[in-house]
């Protein structure tokens, strides 16, 4: 079963970090304070930018819009 996860090759990412495709964690492993290897959010989403926050309307203007 590793042999096949460690077949399964390594996602590299633009700045030069390596993450295993597939991993293998025991119950063992995750009691013991073992984690996924991932990358960090902050770095995997960075293609899309946020939205502007909206505005509230006035309540005179909210109720000219029904």
């Amino acid at each position: 079963m590793r042999t096949e996860s460690a077949s399964a090759g390594f996602y590299d990412l633009p700045w030069n970090t390596r993450h295993p495709r597939t991993q293998i964690l025991t119950m063992a492993d995750l009691l013991n304070g073992k984690g996924i290897d991932y990358p960090p959010a902050s770095q995997v989403n960075v293609t899309f930018k946020k939205a502007p926050k909206a505005k509230i309307l006035p309540k005179e203007d909210q109720e000219k819009l029904f």
